[in-house]
């Protein structure tokens, strides 16, 4: 049975259910769960197939360009059909750029090099997210043994997948990754000193002041961080501290960059011990009281950074609103954090910087004729836009271009697009390249809005969502709110002009 037929089968299956479930018994709430996983499966198949033929058509549409007689483009110029493709999915189904990567990754891997997992995907049998990832897994395999890997990773996932049971993505990677070795011991070798070089640590500040921490390291440096933290964790919950396990196991990975704490975050000294420390030395003798302990600062001294601490504050005042404080790095993302800064004694600067959050005050009749964009202005954009301005990026605006949306006429900068808020954005450099060498339309906003007029013909409108854009719409709304309190009277009736006294009837 084709895929086709099946979908339309299953679809119609949904299609005959009632809609009241819940007259329906278990046996039949069985079946209707089953027919919408199929029907699901099945969709996800049109949509990996559909990615990878927009790959394909972006490939021509591209060499179409390049090979233009008249105006041929240069090497430089060329855009990957991949990266274009995930640009466009990201938009049109609103996805994240990794999402749309990995969407379009697993269409090209399916319909090109892995057949068995293809025929599998088409009759519904694999879950979309389990067929993307297990796709994803298998392009890193050689081509001189990806059908021998392919063939044993997708026979044990489709008995897994018959049997009711569903693979997690550890199972799968396991699977890859023996199989790999089995064929291939030398390329198993390779890939472990591939994925070294990709080690990472990343931080992301929550609203709450938390911030998650994701590392990617080698195992053997992993397990050596592992088990100081839980040694850490364990010394100190069999001595009866009252913190849990997980909040000791916390502590103790925060006390590794802390030289004031011990092995779970205890302060070593009392403040006022430190105080009288540092005036008259330690029991009597001349000696520091850190002296004994390698690599110790300097009580109090600060240790989270050695740059100035930037903190942009965003006036709101004249608009009746508080001002909003917003730390310019994600590092910075926690009041305790800057008061201990403060107080610590340490030789951390840092510097308020006010921002007027009214749009063009940056904005000068000679700035707007000239190319170059200048660093106060260049701030207020990336506190504007947050993050890079294409739909589904999201590269901190702080690692990304700031480019005119209209480009700039450098023959006649009259005539041009203006060096002004309204007309510049942050793009990454993916997306900056796309911009410049693409076939796609942007159109600018007042407030930072940014279009973009696909060759399909779609729009896709993003706003800005960055600290600054944040206190706009804070203040917009105020605005709103105060016109409606004139604009009604305390009964209900609307009043005119607004704010105007209505006589009540007798």
């Amino acid at each position: 049975m084709s895929a086709t037929t099946t979908s339309s089968a299953a679809f119609g299956a949904l299609r005959a259910v009632p809609e009241a479930l819940d007259t329906l018994g278990a046996e039949a709430l069985s079946e209707v769960a089953r027919s919408a996983t199929l029907a699901q499966n099945l969709a996800a198949a049109t949509r990996l197939q559909a990615a990878h033929h927009l790959v394909e058509a972006m490939g021509r549409l591209d060499e179409a360009t390049h090979d233009d007689k008249v105006r041929p483009r240069p090497a430089f110029a060329r855009l990957d059909p991949a990266d274009r493709a995930r640009d466009h999915l990201a938009a049109a189904m609103s996805l994240t750029g990794w999402h749309a990567g990995r969407l379009v990754t697993a269409g090209v891997q399916i319909h090109t090099r892995l057949p068995l997992l293809r025929k599998a995907v088409d009759r519904g049998l694999f879950p979309e997210q389990l067929a993307i990832d297990t796709a994803c897994r298998l392009a890193d395999i050689p081509d001189e043994i990806i059908a021998a890997v392919e063939s044993e990773v997708i026979g044990a996932l489709c008995r897994d997948l018959d049997g009711g049971h569903r693979p997690s993505r550890t199972a799968l990677d396991t699977a890859v990754d023996a199989a790999r070795e089995r064929h291939d011991p030398r390329a198993a070798e390779d890939a472990v000193a591939e994925a070294v070089e990709r080690r990472t640590v990343r931080f992301r500040p929550g609203r709450d002041g938390m911030t998650s921490m994701w590392a990617h390291l080698p195992s053997g440096d992993a397990e050596k961080l592992r088990r100081r933290v839980d040694a850490a964790a364990r010394a100190a919950c069999d001595s009866g501290h009252p913190r849990t396990r997980d909040q000791l196991r916390a502590d103790a990975l925060c006390a590794l960059g802390d030289p004031n704490t011990d092995d779970i975050g205890t302060a070593l000294h009392d403040p006022e011990d430190l105080h009288r420390a540092d005036n008259t030395g330690s029991a009597g003798t001349d000696t520091p009281p850190d002296a004994t302990r390698p690599g110790a600062s300097r009580p109090g001294a600060s240790w989270g950074t050695d740059k100035p601490v930037r903190i942009s504050v965003i006036d709101s005042i004249a608009q009746g609103l508080p001002n909003r404080v917003q730390f310019v790095n994600g590092a910075y993302a926690s009041f305790d954090w800057l008061c201990e800064e403060l107080l610590s004694g340490g030789e951390a600067t840092v510097r308020f910087e006010l921002i007027d959050p009214q749009p063009g005050v940056q904005d000068t009749p000679d700035a707007v004729l000239k190319y170059f964009i200048t660093p106060a202005l260049a701030e207020r954009i990336r506190l504007r836009d947050g993050t890079c301005r294409h739909p589904g990026c999201t590269v901190d605006a702080h690692d990304c271009e700031i480019d005119h949306v209209i480009a700039f006429d450098h023959l006649r900068p009259e005539l041009g697009g203006p060096t002004a808020e309204w007309n510049l954005i942050c793009l990454c450099r993916k997306h900056h390249r796309e911009k410049t060498f693409g076939h796609c339309a942007y159109r600018p906003g007042p407030l930072g809005e940014l279009t973009i007029i696909t060759e399909t013909g779609h729009e896709h409108r993003t706003t800005p969502h960055g600290p600054l854009a944040q206190a706009r719409d804070r203040i917009l709304d105020h605005r709103w709110r105060e016109h409606l309190d004139r604009l009604f009277a305390d009964d209900g009736h609307l009043t005119n002009p607004p704010g105007a006294h209505r006589t009540h009837p007798a």
